[in-house]
C-alpha cells in the first residue's frame, strides 16, 4: 500500500484517483465544516460547485444552505463556510448544501474515487485508519487556497502519515509525503498559532474568523469521517465496506 500526495485543487491527476481512496483536506475550511455538521447532527451535506447549483435546491424541504465565496459569506444563505457558525444549528437531520471557493471543487475532481473522505485536523486519525481499512493506494488531496499550496493542509496530510506509519510501518509514502511529515513533526508545538500565520489563515481572521482558525486547529476531536455516496456526504461506518 503506498499514500501520494496531491498539493493543489489543479493538480490531480485520473490516476491519482481511480481504484483509490482519496481524502480531500481542506482544514480552512471546507473539510472541517462538513465534519462539523455530520458531528453535529445533520443527515448529509450535499458539495455543490457552483451556487446557481445550489439555488436549484432552494425549495427543497429540510435543506439548510452554506456557503462562501472568496471568503464572503453567500448572503441569501443561512450560514457562510464556518465551522463555529455551524455550531448554533440545533436541528439535528437535516441535509447540509455547502458551495465553498476550493473545496467542494476538489471533492468534485475527485468524485471518481473508489472511496472519497473528506479529512481535515478535527478527524484526522479517524479519516486515515478509515481509508487505511480499505486497503487501497491512498491519495491525500489538498485543496490548497485560490490555487495555491495551503500550509495548514499540507500538515494535516503530515500528521495523516506519521499515524499511518505507526499503524502500518511498511506503508510506502511519496517524498512530498515524507517531507510534510517531518513538517507536521517539526511544527506540531506551534499549532494552534501557526494556523492564524498562513496564508489562508491570516485572511480569515482578517475577515473576523480568527475563532473559525483556532477551531479548526485542534487535533482528533471526533472520530466521524465523511464519504462520498450518491453524491452526498454521509458518516462512513463500518457497513460501507459492504
Amino acid at each position: 500500500m503506498k499514500i501520494e500526495v496531491v498539493q493543489t485543487v489543479e493538480e490531480i491527476r485520473h490516476e491519482q484517483v481511480a481504484g483509490r481512496t482519496v481524502i480531500v483536506i481542506d482544514v480552512l475550511k471546507a473539510g472541517s465544516t462538513i465534519v462539523t455538521a455530520l458531528d453535529l447532527g445533520f443527515a448529509s451535506v450535499l458539495p455543490v460547485e457552483t451556487i446557481g447549483q445550489a439555488q436549484l435546491l432552494r425549495k427543497t424541504p429540510n435543506v439548510i444552505f452554506a456557503g462562501e465565496r472568496h471568503g464572503k459569506k453567500i448572503s441569501e444563505f443561512t450560514y457562510s463556510n464556518s465551522p463555529t457558525e455551524l455550531c448554533t444549528h440545533k436541528q439535528p437531520g437535516q441535509q447540509l448544501v455547502l458551495t465553498t471557493t476550493d473545496g467542494t471543487i476538489a471533492i468534485s475532481k475527485a468524485a471518481r474515487a473508489a472511496h472519497l473522505l473528506i479529512g481535515c485536523f478535527l478527524n484526522a486519525y479517524a479519516c486515515i485508519e478509515e481509508a487505511l481499512r480499505r486497503q487501497l493506494d491512498i491519495t491525500l488531496y489538498c485543496a490548497g487556497t485560490r490555487q495555491a499550496f495551503a500550509l495548514e493542509d499540507g500538515l494535516a496530510a503530515g500528521l495523516m502519515i506519521e499515524h499511518a506509519r505507526t499503524l502500518l510501518p511498511c506503508v510506502r509514502i511519496c517524498d512530498l509525503g515524507i517531507a510534510l511529515a517531518a513538517s507536521y513533526t517539526h511544527l506540531a508545538s506551534s499549532l494552534p498559532d501557526l494556523l492564524l500565520e498562513t496564508a489562508t489563515g491570516r485572511r480569515i481572521a482578517q475577515q473576523q474568523g480568527t475563532a473559525d482558525v483556532l477551531y479548526c486547529a485542534r487535533l482528533n476531536t471526533t472520530s466521524i469521517v465523511p464519504m462520498l455516496q450518491d453524491k452526498n456526504l454521509i458518516a462512513a461506518t463500518i457497513s460501507s465496506l459492504n
